[in-house]
C-alpha cells in the first residue's frame, strides 16, 4: 500500500512538534505555545471571516471545515456558525481540537476526500493550509465536488488552495519527490520529517475545476494576515440558488 497524504499527517500528528508542523512559520521550530498558536488563530480567522462576509453578507447555519487539525481556526470559526462539523484524518489532531472548540462543533475523522453529510445540508463549507497536502489533483477535484454536493443552493465556499504561475520542472518535481520520500521514511521512523507533500495549482486549473464542480461567481482573493504578514489565495464560489444537486437532471 502507498504512503499517502492520509498516512503522512496521522504520523505528522504523533510525531514531535506538531503545533509547528500545522503553523510552520519561520523560527517558530520548537518554539510554538499554546497560546501564542491559538491567538494566532484567532487573529487570522478575523482577517479570513472579514472578507467571507464581504462576498456573503448573510453567512451562518452549518459550516463545514475541511481539515481542522488542531482546531486552530475551528474555535473562532464556532462564533460564526450555529453548528460546525470538523473533519480531519487524525485521531490525535481532533483530541487537541476537542480541548479547545465550543460546543456547537461536531469533530468527524474521515478517511479521504468525502463529507459525510447529505446534499445540501451545509451552507458553508471552509478550509485553510489543508489542500495543497492532498495527493494530487484529483483528490481536491473530488473534495470540492463533495463541498459541492453537501452545500445548500445560495450557499459558499471559502477554499485556500495555493497557486504558482507555471508547475515545477521535470527535474524539480523529481528532487521534491525524493526530499519527500526521504521525509516519509524519517515519519516512519518516528523522527521529524524535513518536507511534507505540498502542491500548487494554476489559477485556469482552479478556476475550471470549480465551475466543472458546479459553482458560480468564482472569485479569486489574495488575503494578508496581521499575525505574520502572510498572503493567502483563498478562493469564493457559491451554488446557483434554485441549482439542482449534481446528476439530479440526467435522471429527468
Amino acid at each position: 500500500m502507498g504512503f499517502g497524504a492520509t498516512e503522512e499527517w496521522r504520523l505528522i500528528a504523533r510525531g514531535p512538534d506538531v503545533l509547528f508542523h500545522i503553523l510552520g512559520w519561520p523560527g517558530m521550530e520548537d518554539a510554538w505555545t499554546e497560546e501564542a498558536f491559538y491567538e494566532a488563530g484567532r487573529s487570522d480567522w478575523e482577517d479570513f471571516v472579514h472578507h467571507w462576509r464581504h462576498y456573503e453578507p448573510g453567512l451562518g447555519g452549518t459550516c463545514v471545515e475541511i481539515g481542522c487539525g488542531a482546531g486552530r481556526l475551528t474555535a473562532p470559526l464556532a462564533n460564526d456558525f450555529e453548528r460546525v462539523v470538523a473533519l480531519d484524518v487524525s485521531d490525535e489532531m481532533l483530541e487537541r481540537a476537542r480541548r479547545v472548540v465550543p460546543v456547537n462543533v461536531e469533530l468527524r475523522r474521515v478517511e479521504g476526500p468525502s463529507i459525510a453529510l447529505a446534499a445540501g445540508a451545509a451552507d458553508a463549507v471552509f478550509s485553510c493550509h489543508v489542500l495543497q497536502h492532498l495527493d494530487g489533483p484529483r483528490a481536491l477535484a473530488t473534495y470540492m465536488a463533495e463541498a459541492r454536493r453537501v452545500t445548500r443552493p445560495g450557499g459558499t465556499l471559502m477554499a485556500h488552495i495555493w497557486l504558482s504561475s507555471s508547475p515545477p520542472t521535470g527535474l524539480r518535481r523529481l528532487r521534491q519527490e525524493l526530499e519527500l520520500r526521504l521525509a516519509r521514511r524519517r515519519l516512519r521512523r518516528g523522527e521529524r520529517p524535513r518536507a511534507v507533500r505540498m502542491r500548487t495549482y494554476r489559477i485556469e486549473y482552479v478556476q475550471g475545476m470549480l465551475a466543472e464542480a458546479g459553482f458560480a461567481e468564482i472569485e479569486l482573493r489574495m488575503l494578508p494576515v496581521r499575525s505574520n504578514g502572510f498572503h493567502h489565495h483563498f478562493w469564493f464560489a457559491r451554488v446557483p440558488a434554485g441549482d439542482p444537486e449534481p446528476g439530479a437532471s440526467a435522471s429527468r
